[in-house]
């Protein structure tokens, strides 16, 4: 979701929905304020209302929120960034030899086929 063209300056004047000045309401309309930036520049996001319900409901915190209208997507969840990492290590096994906490993402099996190729 691309920026608003609404300044922090406009929007710090409407209604305040979440704390900390991230949503702002003006005629139905719902604004996610997020520091970005080196210099922490407050950018102004549009927030479907659909999302700003998810939110109200604690179905997803403000963090996901930014994620969301930054990117497109929702953040990963813990199984996908699990399957992502178990996924660079297979094309990277060499990985594994190096640091072994990374074997709890793989069976027995999958270990008894990939240390001997990281050995290599």
């Amino acid at each position: 979701m691309a920026r608003s063209e609404m300044t922090w300056e406009e929007v710090s004047q409407y209604e305040e929905m979440a704390p900390n000045g991230k949503i702002w309401r003006h005629n139905g309309l719902y604004y996610l304020v997020n520091e970005e930036g080196i210099a922490a520049e407050r950018v102004v996001y549009e927030l479907p209302e659909d999302l700003y319900r998810l939110y109200e409901k604690g179905e997803r915190t403000l963090l996901d929120l930014s994620f969301k209208v930054k990117t497109g997507n929702w953040p990963p969840t813990e199984e996908e960034k699990r399957a992502s990492r178990k996924e660079l290590i297979t094309e990277h096994p060499i990985s594994l030899v190096g640091n072994p906490s990374s074997h709890s993402l793989f069976t027995e099996e999958e270990l008894e086929k990939l240390i001997p190729i990281a050995e290599k």
